[in-house]
């Protein structure tokens, strides 16, 4: 440990953490603990000028070394001393993240770190405005705010149940018994719990798809808005929706990553850089880079690694009735176009590329995912059986706003929010919407089964 002085603050910090890491991490933190609440002084008022006591600690986010608080982060080591692993933290509460790294985690830190930074810069930036220093006010402006989220349309009315004619139910066996419909663009998600297997499919159907594993004896039927009430029936529900989407991006040529649960792409050959075409909203079709080797700026020589474009899909319940659907643009990082590149090789690459990226940015990134699954099309629809849809708006959640705006120069207009029906995809929605309307009238005639178990 050594002691430091910054503007005349005495600082204990290790050797290796620089002077300028820390007099940004001190500045942008504005002289306060950055733990949620807390926003302590870290100078004591009550000490002499001439010889200031600070109460700052300049904690690290993932340890120097890996035995230590969240050390076994993929951070490289050369990383872990710089401003954005340090978190400038009172004593008290240095010492609470520390002792509980389960809580406390990287992601978790960052984001305070994040959110207390940004509170420092709005707060010093109102203060100059009202001093008058800065220049008069901004004047506020109104914008459409755009969210990451596509609203869900129509969700599977119900979720069928019943028990299996085999002693064996784990999935991949029940998977090679499923007969497939003759209708080829149908879904067929399905999930095994104890004996029971549960789908989206009328196993009443004496015709469908499972009809050789299921008994027809213990067959039930269930409203789906019954189990988004259940906390596990609730999570079964979501399994059945992400494997529906399993299959959509299967089918789109996308690759899962189980362990990062994301959809990317992958080269066809290995070394070489990958395009797909799909259908914006402006234009009838276009082209976009989604396997490719980085170069260096100055040299123009290509890195030792590859980027594919990828994709986190998440299903939400926002309400007791209302549901979205999440989407994350990520990437996934390859030694040469199909060899997964280590895991503590991957961090920086893919954080110092999101770093430089603006909110335009990272919506045309979000544009580009809905089309692609889209087809360019205002709704994405999954079929499982008649009456049975999960369907979603391709038109991003949004809402207006009042604010001081974003700098002119990173100003960029976000046009090409919402594809308009053609006719082909306005009879199709009319076609579900009927049908759907049809089983409404059923539900008035008929009494459903109770949720009692088999």
């Amino acid at each position: 440990m050594a002691r430091m002085s910054i503007d005349g603050v005495a600082w204990e910090t290790p050797m290796s953490i620089l002077q300028t890491d820390l007099k940004l991490l001190y500045q942008r933190s504005g002289n306060r603990c950055a733990f949620p609440g807390c926003r302590k002084l870290l100078d004591y008022p009550g000490s002499p000028p001439d010889d200031p006591l600070t109460l700052a600690e300049a904690a690290h986010i993932v340890a120097r070394k890996p035995d230590g608080p969240r050390g076994a982060y993929p951070l490289p080591a050369l990383e872990r001393d710089k401003y954005p692993n340090l978190i400038l933290l009172c004593e008290e509460h240095h010492h609470v993240v520390d002792n509980q790294p389960q809580t406390y985690t990287v992601e978790r830190l960052r984001q305070m770190k994040d959110e207390h930074e940004n509170l420092m810069l709005q707060a010093t930036a109102r203060a100059v405005d009202a001093r008058g220093n800065g220049g008069p006010a901004r004047e506020q402006t109104r914008e459409m705010l755009h969210s990451t989220l596509l609203p869900v349309l129509r969700m599977p009315r119900y979720v069928y149940g019943a028990t299996i004619n085999s002693d064996d139910a784990a999935e991949q066996e029940v998977a090679k018994e499923i007969i497939h419909p003759p209708h080829g663009n149908r879904m067929l998600p399905f999930i095994v719990r104890g004996e029971v297997l549960y789908c989206f499919q009328n196993l009443f159907d004496g015709n469908g798809p499972f009809r050789n594993i299921v008994r027809e004896q213990k067959i039930k039927r269930y409203l789906a808005e019954e189990w988004w009430a259940d906390p596990d029936k609730s999570r079964w529900f979501v399994t059945l929706l992400n494997r529906s989407l399993n299959k959509l991006t299967g089918r789109k040529g996308l690759n899962l990553d189980k362990m990062h649960r994301r959809y990317y792409f992958m080269a066809k050959e290995k070394g070489v850089s990958m395009q797909v075409t799909y259908r914006p909203l402006n234009q009838s079709s276009t082209s976009r880079q989604v396997v490719w080797q980085p170069v260096t700026r100055k040299t123009g020589e290509p890195k030792s690694y590859w980027y594919h474009r990828a994709v986190s899909l998440r299903f939400h319940q926002v309400g007791k009735e209302n549901w979205c659907m999440s989407i994350r643009p990520e990437l996934h990082v390859t030694k040469d176009g199909v060899v997964p590149l280590s895991a503590e090789l991957v961090g920086s690459r893919v954080t110092r590329k999101k770093a430089r990226a603006f909110n335009y940015d990272l919506l045309g990134e979000v544009q580009f995912w809905r089309d692609f699954l889209s087809e360019g099309k205002p709704r994405i629809i999954l079929s499982f059986d008649k009456g049975q849809y999960l369907a979603l708006s391709t038109t991003l959640m949004h809402a207006e706003i009042e604010w001081p705006g974003i700098p002119e120069e990173h100003q960029m207009p976000f046009r090409n929010i919402e594809f308009t029906d053609d006719l082909f995809s306005w009879a199709e929605w009319a076609h579900i919407e009927e049908e759907y309307a049809e089983g409404d009238d059923r539900d008035d005639e008929d009494e459903l089964s109770d949720d009692s178990g088999f």
